[in-house]
Formats: structure tokens, sequence, C-alpha cells
């Protein structure tokens, strides 16, 4: 597979994505209910930072709004996830 700088880019953004999906855990907020997905992130600063810009990731702790993302990212390889 012979990519340029910006397929590879993107690729290792959704791959960093996935990841952060597959270790993430998922709590439920005690009032609203709400469900928020949290995880560790030692993963490459330049895709992390470029998830922020694109909105699947809130700093400082990085409340993930990337959940669906990650899932379709998912789909398209065939594989499943919790």
């Amino acid at each position: 597979m012979n990519l340029n700088e910006t397929a590879k880019e993107t690729l290792v953004e959704n791959l960093t994505l996935v990841l952060l999906y597959l270790t993430s855990r998922c709590e439920e907020l005690p009032v609203t209910h709400e469900k928020i997905y949290s995880t560790w992130k030692s993963y490459d600063w330049n895709a992390m930072d470029k998830l922020i810009e694109n909105g699947c990731l809130f700093p400082p702790k990085c409340r993930r709004t990337g959940v669906k993302k990650a899932r379709e990212l998912l789909e398209e390889l065939h594989l499943t996830a919790k």
C-alpha cells in the first residue's frame, strides 16, 4: 500500500480513534444518566491533536464524542467491538 502523507495521517488518526474506543470504559452520570466514555491516552500526539480539532475528543480530560465514528471505522474494517 503506497499512501501519500495526508492519507497516512488520516489512517493514523482513524486507527488512534479506534484504539481509544477499544480501550475505553463507559460510565453513566448519576443525575443525567449521560454516558461518558473515558480511556487512558498514550498515542501519537499529532493524531490526538487532530482528533481534538475534529471534535472527536475534548480536552482537558478528552471526553469522547468519537464513539460513533470509531464504531463506523470498525464496521468498515469488518470488525466488532463492545
